[in-house]
C-alpha cells in the first residue's frame, strides 16, 4: 500500500474553493487522490519547489498552505543534513549526527528518524548516505581536493571508509570521478579551473 500525504489549506469554505484548487493542482501537474474542504491528499510528498509554486498560485485566490508538522520537520532535518555535510562543517571530536540532530530539533532521534522515513519514504540513514555520495562526486569532479580532504570535510572516519561507502553505493571507485575531472580539464585545454 502506498503512503498518501496530506496538505492543509486555509481559506477553503465551499465547493467553488475545491473546484479552484483542483484547477491549480492540474496546472501544476500535482497528482491528488482527494480534495475536501481544507485538505488535499496527494500521491507523494511535495518537493520544496512544488510547495512554493502551489503557495504562489493559491495566494491570489485567497488560500494559504498550512504545512503539516511532520512535513515541516522532515524539511528541517534535510536542512541540517545539508549544513552538516556541506563540506565546510566543523566536526567536533566524537561527532554523532543523531545527537546533533536531536539537540538542534529538541526531539528524540528515534522520533525524528521515524517521522523522516514516513514523510520521505526513505530512511534517514539512507538519505544521509546518498547526500554524502552526491557531495563526494561534486568534490571529485569540480574541485582538486584530495580524497583525504574530502573524507575529512564530509565527516568520514577515513579514506577507506569513504571509498567503501562510495563503491557500495555507486558501484564505482572514487578514482572514476577524478578521471571525469581530468578529462574535463584536458578537453578545456586548461590546468586547474578557478574556484
Amino acid at each position: 500500500m502506498h503512503s498518501t500525504y496530506k496538505i492543509f489549506i486555509k481559506g477553503m469554505v465551499c465547493e467553488r474553493c475545491i473546484h479552484s484548487i483542483r484547477q491549480v493542482l492540474r496546472e501544476l501537474n500535482i497528482p491528488v487522490t482527494n480534495i475536501s474542504l481544507g485538505e488535499i491528499t496527494t500521491v507523494s510528498a511535495l518537493s520544496a519547489p512544488d510547495i512554493a509554486a502551489l503557495s504562489e498560485k493559491l495566494a491570489p485566490l485567497g488560500f494559504s498552505l498550512l504545512e503539516d508538522k511532520k512535513t515541516k520537520l522532515a524539511r528541517d532535518i534535510k536542512k541540517i543534513v545539508e549544513q552538516v555535510y556541506s563540506g565546510s562543517y566543523d566536526f567536533p571530536a566524537k561527532f554523532k549526527f543523531s545527537e546533533t540532530l536531536a539537540k538542534k530539533l529538541n526531539k528524540e532521534f528515534t522520533t525524528l528518524s521515524s517521522i523522516f522515513s514516513e514523510v520521505e519514504g526513505i530512511t534517514l540513514e539512507k538519505y544521509i548516505i546518498e547526500f554524502r555520495i552526491e557531495k563526494i562526486k561534486e568534490f571529485l569532479v569540480y574541485t582538486d581536493d584530495s580524497l583525504t580532504n574530502i573524507a575529512y570535510n564530509l565527516g568520514f572516519s577515513s579514506i577507506g571508509h569513504l571509498s567503501r561507502q562510495f563503491k557500495a553505493n555507486t558501484g564505482l571507485p572514487p578514482s572514476h570521478f577524478q578521471k571525469i575531472r581530468q578529462n574535463k580539464q584536458s578537453l578545456s585545454g586548461k590546468g586547474k579551473p578557478a574556484n
